[in-house]
């Protein structure tokens, strides 16, 4: 238990292909405290980029294939938001770019103190909506 709660603090101490780190300069330029996981088929770069917790994937070949960027409630979209206040209360948000295609993952807590996970498209559109 103590190794797996180590890899995720400090990472797995992996060091990705030239071409990953090459791309995250590429892309995300000036990240902070970049840490590396590899995964199955790709590799994982965690890092700060604007004061903001960041997450890239990218493949063995160094394509960046989605990025995650957690969120503070107030960079939601307003539509996203109005909905949200009729339902619970925020406990995360992130925002997810798969392929171009972006997404807002929202956690939220409802008045039932529930977990609720709901997935809206860049539009506003509920996606997904489930109790955790």
């Amino acid at each position: 238990m103590e190794d797996l709660v180590k890899k995720v603090i400090e990472g797995d101490g992996c060091i990705p292909p030239k071409v990953c780190t090459d791309a995250i300069e590429s892309k995300f330029s000036n990240a902070l405290n970049v840490e590396w996981h590899a995964r199955d088929e790709y590799y994982e770069a965690v890092f700060y980029k604007n004061n903001l917790e960041h997450v890239a994937v990218f493949t063995q070949s160094g394509v960046l294939s989605e990025y995650k960027l957690m969120l503070p409630e107030d960079y939601l979209p307003g539509k996203i938001t109005d909905i949200i206040k009729t339902r619970g209360e925020i406990m995360s948000a992130v925002l997810r770019n798969k392929g171009n295609a972006l997404e807002y993952e929202v956690i939220i807590i409802d008045n039932n103190l529930k977990r609720i996970m709901m997935i809206f498209s860049e539009q506003g559109k509920i996606l997904t909506s489930k109790e955790l």
